[in-house]
């Protein structure tokens, strides 16, 4: 590689994480090993939406039929950043059974992504990663932007796409990203996407080619903003849900389910209140009462609002009505006083049960999205619980969006140690730095992810371990 085209290929990335971020189940039986009868299927030879694509379509019976995490289907894709620049890294998508809100079978995507090359002696590592996909539209899912000619319309996810691929591929890992909103596109829904989060794992291990060793893999899980949602809901329900899972660790920024209520209310008539009729949306697909409500209550405005966020990826969606005051919209009642629509946030939001998993959080202080005040809440409350190990990190002189690049090192570098075995710190530790940047990790964790990156965009192979 050139100097100048190195050069260039760094520049973007580094401008595409920095620009990214404008926007309990019962205990499932453990899925059978995975039938060597299942084609691996070519990589389709145009690339679909998944409103158009019949890969994302099985039916009803068979998923019926499936236990959580079974594979149902399997393809080839050739990945591709922002649908044109191609990855040289091996990528598969499973079609595989989860489980929705009400414990009904229902099925989703997710991305397989790892280094070409022989796997390590025991098998490779496993990140599974949540984009904040936040928005309500099946085109806007990670399985479609990754795919070469997929049309960037969620240029934010195509971006995000990235990190998992420099700080997890780029290490020799497999890294998976699910399609955790499911086939309704169910942003907001926590409990369903934690699900389908775990189920993925699930089908990654079960997957031969992605070079597991099966529910003993180290995996952990990453994502920042929307991709909290699954992400820190999932050690909450881990044990009841998929206890044979070897889960070392969870590292969500901004989170977002802390404290749902709080986080409407700050954005109605805000800049972000975009991304409030898109929460609304998603949730309401997995409760019936809470969508009735919404159907019988928003006036027209609201009804007009509501169904363009069905149909827009997160850039734009959340860009259109700056200042909207959507809760108004509610016919004659607070719509978070509702019944309905208080038992469905109720649900997915955190504080449920003590997570078991090891969990690094990292929270802004002046987060203009997401205060800070739900995240200091759940984490108060795991510690006087007793929750095994929680690492806390109450950045100041950062926002929701610079979060996004002083959140990188210090996740990057938690995990790392957890998928290596590190043994996480005991108990709570909770910190307030003034910034994270000049921690030497920041430094050092950024001369590890930033290469690969650049690697991976001038189409060389990254992650190769044989």
């Amino acid at each position: 590689m050139n100097v100048r085209k190195g050069g260039r290929v760094l520049v973007v990335a580094v401008m595409a994480i920095a620009g990214a971020w404008t926007g309990f189940g019962s205990a499932a039986a453990t899925p059978e090993v995975q039938p060597a009868d299942i084609r691996i299927e070519p990589a389709p030879a145009l690339t679909l939406p998944p409103e158009l694509d019949d890969f994302y379509r099985p039916a009803a019976g068979v998923v019926a039929a499936a236990q959580p995490g079974e594979i149902l289907r399997v393809r080839s894709i050739n990945p591709a950043f922002f649908g044109v620049l191609q990855l040289n890294i091996d990528a598969w998508q499973l079609l595989y059974r989860t489980t929705d809100s009400h414990g009904e079978p229902i099925s989703t995507v997710t991305t397989i992504l790892r280094p070409r090359g022989e796997a390590p002696e025991g098998g490779r590592k496993l990140l599974s990663y949540q984009i904040a996909e936040d928005s309500a539209a099946q085109y806007c899912a990670p399985s479609y932007v990754i795919q070469s000619g997929a049309i960037p319309a969620d240029y934010v996810n195509a971006a995000e796409t990235l990190i998992p691929i420099a700080a997890g591929v780029g290490q020799g890992w497999t890294v998976a990203l699910p399609d955790y909103e499911g086939p309704n596109s169910a942003y907001g829904a926590s409990r369903m996407n934690a699900q389908a989060t775990l189920d993925g794992i699930r089908a990654a291990e079960n997957f031969e080619p992605a070079q597991l060793s099966g529910p003993g893999t180290p995996a952990a899980l990453w994502g920042y903003s929307g991709g909290t949602i699954p992400s820190s809901f999932v050690p909450e329900i881990k044990d009841s849900y998929a206890p044979e899972l070897n889960i070392v660790g969870a590292a969500s920024g901004g989170v977002a389910p802390a404290d749902f209520a709080t986080v409407v209310r700050h954005n109605n008539n805000g800049v972000y209140a975009g991304l409030i009729s898109a929460a609304f949306a998603g949730i309401a697909t997995e409760y019936p009462d809470m969508q009735r409500v919404m159907t019988e209550r928003v006036d027209l405005l609201g009804q007009f609002v509501l169904a363009s966020k069905k149909v827009l990826c997160h850039p734009v969606g959340a860009s259109l009505f700056p200042g909207f005051n959507y809760l108004g919209t509610f016919q004659g009642a607070d719509p978070l006083q509702l019944p309905e629509i208080r038992q469905a946030i109720a649900d997915n939001t955190l504080g449920q049960r003590t997570p078991t998993v090891p969990i690094y959080f990292y929270h802004a202080q002046n987060d203009e999205l997401i205060p800070i005040g739900g995240t200091d809440a759940i984490i108060g409350k795991y510690c006087a619980e007793g929750a095994p190990s929680v690492t806390y990190v109450r950045e100041f002189a950062a926002e929701h969006i610079s979060g996004v690049l002083t959140h990188l090192p210090g996740a990057f570098d938690w995990l790392r140690d957890r998928l290596n075995g590190v043994a996480p710190p005991a108990g709570c530790s909770i910190s307030s730095p003034t910034t994270t940047v000049t921690d030497p990790q920041f430094a050092q964790a950024l001369s590890e992810i930033l290469p690969p990156m650049a690697q991976a965009l001038a189409g060389q192979a990254i992650g190769r371990t044989g």
